[in-house]
């Protein structure tokens, strides 16, 4: 009964983990570089690296701008420049909740060049672009990972002893499956945390029962009870003027009681306009949503915060597990080795099944569900990280001064990434996609820094050393550890590649 049992698992866990590996990969692969997606934004917007961050935020300079810009938005949103990411960011939210975000110079406000930067892998990490599709396909994907965790977990007799087995030089298949073992229970517990609280942050978007019951659909109105998020009903009156926000900053300081980070204003054209200033998430592992509230016109005080409700604080803690804003660098670290572990984890379960099955893909047709799983395999593993090294590069060598910039970064980064599964095809009969992937992606990566260096005069590792700019020169060194990385792995490949063909 108990073999049965188990081998129902071992089925549950093969297929379930095959269904959306390629999926999971690509949102660990994303969470794990946002994990300092503000160190990326700051590395890839070299037109601020020079400027010194001023003592006190230049919000009334951007709000100026956004009024100018937008004067009828829903409301306008400044966050502060700050040691992870110096530049200042004004994000304008209309009625039909589409919205824009200009990156400002943190001294002048003034508009300066725009990357897709971290906040790229930040957004595919939890919607894949796609909007409420992609929330919903990445809790699918959360749901499925619990469950192949559990599974594993399950299957796995000597689960204690395969952590300390690893056996790098053995047969493929043997090779692949100790390397899923170990990663696999080397971060167990970080990855049941990171896929229920994963699933658990959008609960509201998945079980919208509860509060279309409670609060007839309006979930704002249970933010506002359970979180106590302030909102005046709009009047229907024109805001006469707009007072100044850096006049509140120290008020706005000393009632929250730590340095704020932010300023927003909403109903913009409306008599009944807010300031509201706030803090950032660093202080505590649970989100920070404390706020203060200011009449927009005359600049009285409105309302502070008062603590959230046991269950809001719940949520928010099981919120900020996940995001990893506390604990400065050395937790964002430790979350990054995570997860690179679990990327490691899912590429070896996906390259077992195929080894696993490697006499049938031998003598399958090209055009088979086999070749599939391989070419996906390859498209995924090996693709996207050479489609991150070519968007990297191409955020270094596309003009400043282009427009739509932003998306150009994300066009190379998508081009580079279909490339990879094509490549896979056209080198199906030779195998040699894994190493010729590996060895352009280490190429490329060794390439970054020295472009660096000659088209930025700020931006690169000596300049960054000199200025004691340590963000800027990590990154740099970051990317030539995973260039030898990908090179190690490229020659791997050859190796067993011209062992085959002997």
């Amino acid at each position: 009964m108990k073999d049965s049992f188990r081998q129902a698992m071992a089925w549950l866990h093969t297929w379930a983990g095959l269904v959306i590996c390629w999926l999971l990969f690509v949102i660990f692969v994303g969470g794990t570089l946002a994990c300092f997606d503000k160190e990326l934004d700051d590395w890839m917007r070299p037109s601020v690296h020079a400027v010194e961050l001023p003592a006190r935020p230049a919000f009334d300079k951007a709000l100026a701008y956004a009024m100018k810009a937008a004067p009828d938005a829903h409301a306008w949103y400044v966050e502060a420049g700050t040691g992870r990411s110096r530049a200042m960011q004004t994000t304008l939210y209309f009625e039909d909740e589409s919205y824009k975000t200009i990156t400002m110079n943190p001294l002048t406000a003034e508009p300066v060049a725009d990357t897709a930067g971290g906040t790229f892998f930040f957004t595919l990490h939890y919607n894949l672009h796609a909007g409420n599709i992609g929330m919903y396909l990445v809790g699918l994907a959360g749901m499925f990972m619990l469950v192949t965790l559990v599974t594993g977990v399950i299957i796995h007799k000597r689960i204690f002893k395969d952590f300390f087995t690893f056996r790098p030089g053995a047969a493929s298949q043997r090779a692949w499956l100790d390397g899923h073992n170990v990663s696999g229970v080397l971060g167990l517990p970080f990855y049941f945390l990171i896929a229920y609280s994963g699933v658990a942050i959008f609960m509201l978007q998945y079980m919208p029962a509860g509060v279309a019951t409670a609060y007839h659909g309006d979930v704002l109105k249970a933010f506002e009870e359970a979180a106590d998020f302030y909102e005046r009903p709009e009047t229907g009156k024109p805001r006469l003027r707009l007072h100044s926000a850096d006049s509140l900053f120290d008020d706005a300081e000393r009632r929250l009681g730590e340095p704020v980070t932010w300023v927003s204003i909403h109903h913009t054209a409306d008599s009944s306009a807010t300031i509201a200033f706030g803090g950032d998430h660093s202080r505590h592992i649970a989100w920070n949503i404390r706020q203060v509230f200011y009449d927009a016109q005359d600049g009285r005080f409105l309302h502070l915060s008062e603590p959230p409700s046991t269950a809001y604080q719940a949520y928010s803690l099981i919120g900020g597990l996940h995001m990893a804003q506390f604990g400065g660098n050395a937790v964002r670290w430790l979350y990054f080795l995570m997860g690179i572990a679990g990327c490691v984890m899912l590429a070896g379960g996906m390259q077992v099944w195929v080894r696993k099955r490697a006499a049938c893909i031998e003598a399958a047709p090209f055009i088979s569900g086999y070749s599939l799983v391989g070419l996906l395999n390859v498209g995924v593993v090996a693709g996207m990280p050479f489609a991150i090294v070519a968007m990297l590069l191409a955020n270094r060598l596309l003009p400043m001064g282009m427009t739509e910039r932003a998306q150009a970064e994300i066009a190379v980064f998508c081009l580079a990434w279909a490339a990879a599964p094509l490549w896979a095809a056209i080198r199906w009969q030779q195998r040699s996609a894994w190493r010729d992937l590996f060895a352009t992606t280490a190429a490329l990566l060794f390439t970054i820094p020295l472009v660096n260096f000659l088209v930025t005069e700020n931006s690169h590792f000596l300049a960054s050393i000199a200025s004691s700019n340590k963000t800027i020169a990590a990154i740099d060194i970051v990317l030539l550890i995973a260039g030898l990385a990908f090179s190690l792995m490229a020659r791997r490949c050859h190796k067993r590649l011209t062992g085959e063909m002997r």
